[in-house]
């Protein structure tokens, strides 16, 4: 069961309720998601690219320009250090098309995940010696690899950062890397009025800070800058940046830009995924991300990087053909290990601590993140899968929590016990020695400060609505608004004593609910994905077989559902997506 919650946000509703551009459901769904301030507002009505905010505000950001235009002054070759996720191929993808739109002397490289583990580091910057590379610009990494950059200083390279991530702050200093520039909108100087951005639209901004300061000088046009804003959304959607303030211009125009399909690595990739639909959030978030981080998961993410820069089709379409098969291992192999770790934590009774800590050396290092997120959603506990790593005697893994524990936090309380750590509140990746594991487990038990009520599951609800009031209009109202996505969700509604008039059971599985419901004002019909739970809840575990379904007739309940429209046989009609009942 969830708990249900009325969002009643009377504060923010009042700072908008006189605005005639919306609607007043609009301005609920707004007003409940903190979206009031007049930028914000601004990019639902007139989401255009020349209304994003100033790349120049961000700190260091002129002078990380002018130190790449001498360097290429000088003819000095250019590295690109990036990351192994889809943020970090995407941020490599921006700057190496970016800068080879002006430059010649441009190449790229990206850590292997198991090898080199996350970011820069002391061989990569070994090899670029060897290479006569005279600057490294890295993307979504840099910030926290403070030795690293100190060597690569020491060899006599020059360093400019862009990254996204958080600074590494002790006793309230900050530590920043010796680089020549450091291009983060989370260093405390920064005036960037939005920090939210991911990797990929940090290297977008510096991209477009060189056209901004030297475009006329150098032949470069606005247009081309903007063509890459596309590879920006991908690294937004994928690296759960929220889709508000900029995040929105963002992915909208990038999703145009993906949906023109002009890039032959997009349109290989959704050729060989048979994706024919246009490419939304869901496309991005739950098709291509995950195909593009599969490579890096299990063989390299050069692979996807090539992908978005290759220029002769039949070699596109071969690298589009290996990750989709990536992508299928790395379901499979994911799928075993949930599995597997789900038996271990049931049978040795580890789901009844605060905490869950799963410590398996058969899980891949590179998917532990994937089962710690399965294992989290199942039993809504903050969540930790560790494994064998590389070295002798350390192990490695990732964690995911839930919205009542900040896992960053209190995890970071352990810092000097960690070989490498890093993450933000809901997620974390670590690696420390194997004979630690018992007393950080302990120590994270014994403070977790975690109560019953926060493992209960909640349904932010915007607004109850009586059945009547459920129709075309309020669609078009909530499309308005879109895209939804994290940090921007989908509205939730309720409506109370429904009755059950029929129901019956769909799909090729046979494990989806169709109930049609009436509340007394209209009637409606209505989907529910979750057969076995809802059936409980109907039923009261009366029902054995999940075909008699006429003891659910009758039945008055309540529901939280999303509306959304439903096409079959060329008739269109409203739909309730019911995500609870009670």
């Amino acid at each position: 069961m969830e708990n249900w919650y009325l969002m009643q946000n009377a504060t923010n509703y009042n700072l908008i309720k006189d605005m005639s551009e919306f609607s007043t459901i609009q301005k609920i769904i707004l007003a409940n998601r903190d979206t009031v301030d007049e930028y914000s507002l601004n990019t639902f009505l007139n989401p255009l690219m020349k209304n994003m905010h100033s790349p120049l505000l961000m700190k260091d950001m002129e002078k990380g320009v002018d130190v790449i235009l001498e360097s290429m002054r000088k003819g000095q070759k250019i590295l690109i250090v990036g990351d192994y996720d889809q943020d970090g191929v995407s941020a490599t993808v921006i700057l190496y098309k970016g800068l080879k739109f002006i430059y010649d002397e441009v190449y790229y490289s990206i850590p292997d995940r198991i090898e080199d583990g996350y970011g820069i580091n002391n061989s990569i910057v070994d090899k670029a010696c060897e290479d006569g590379i005279g600057l490294i610009i890295t993307c979504d990494n840099g910030i926290a690899a403070l030795d690293t950059i100190q060597y690569a200083k020491d060899k006599g390279l020059t360093v400019i950062v862009t990254d996204h991530h958080e600074i590494v702050v002790k006793d309230n200093i900050e530590y920043l890397p010796n680089a020549d520039a450091i291009i983060n909108p989370h260093q405390r100087e920064d005036k960037y009025p939005f920090k939210m951005i991911c990797g990929a639209l940090v290297a977008y901004k510096f991209i477009e800070s060189i056209q901004i300061m030297y475009g006329n000088m150098l032949g470069f046009d606005r247009s081309s800058v903007e063509s890459l804003v596309q590879f920006a959304a991908l690294g937004t959607i994928c690296d759960m940046m929220p889709i508000i303030n900029e995040n929105r211009i963002v992915v909208i125009e990038g999703l145009k830009q993906l949906n023109f399909r002009n890039n032959l690595g997009v349109d290989a990739l959704l050729n060989e995924m048979n994706w024919t639909k246009d490419v939304d959030i869901y496309t991005v978030g739950f098709l291509i991300g995950p195909t593009i981080n599969a490579s890096g998961r299990i063989y390299t993410a050069k692979l996807g990087v090539e992908l978005f820069l290759e220029e002769n089709i039949e070699i596109v379409k071969e690298y589009a053909s290996a990750l989709v098969e990536l992508n299928n291992e790395r379901k499979k192999m994911t799928k075993d290990s949930v599995e597997l770790a789900i038996s271990r934590i049931e049978d040795e009774n580890i789901d009844k601590n605060d905490i869950i800590v799963l410590y398996e050396n058969s899980i891949h290092e590179s998917i532990c993140g994937l089962v710690a997120g399965r294992i989290k959603d199942r039993y809504n506990k903050p969540t930790l899968i560790l494994t064998d790593a590389t070295e002798d005697g350390l192990i490695k893994g990732s964690g995911r929590s839930i919205k009542a524990y900040n896992m960053f936090e209190r995890l970071n309380q352990f810092r000097d016990d960690y070989v490498a750590f890093g993450g933000h509140e809901m997620a974390c990746g670590l690696t420390l020695e194997k004979n630690k594991l018992a007393y950080i487990y302990k120590s994270l038990l014994d403070n977790s400060h975690l109560q019953s009520k926060d493992f209960m599951k909640e349904i932010e609800i915007d607004l109850t609505l009586k059945f009547s009031q459920i129709k075309s209009e309020i669609i078009k109202e909530i499309e308005f608004l879109e895209p939804y996505g994290f940090g921007f969700r989908s509205p939730i509604f309720a409506t109370k004593n429904v009755n059950v008039v029929n129901a019956s059971i769909l799909g090729v599985n046979r494990n989806v609910l169709r109930l049609v419901l009436s509340d007394g004002t209209d009637t409606h019909q209505a989907v529910g994905f979750k057969l076995e739970d809802y059936v409980k809840i109907l039923n009261k575990d009366n029902i054995k077989d999940t075909d008699d379904l006429e003891k659910l007739k009758g039945q008055n309940i309540d529901i939280a559902y999303k509306i959304g429209l439903n096409t079959f046989n060329g008739y269109t009609n409203i739909q309730l997506e019911i995500l609870s009942i009670r």
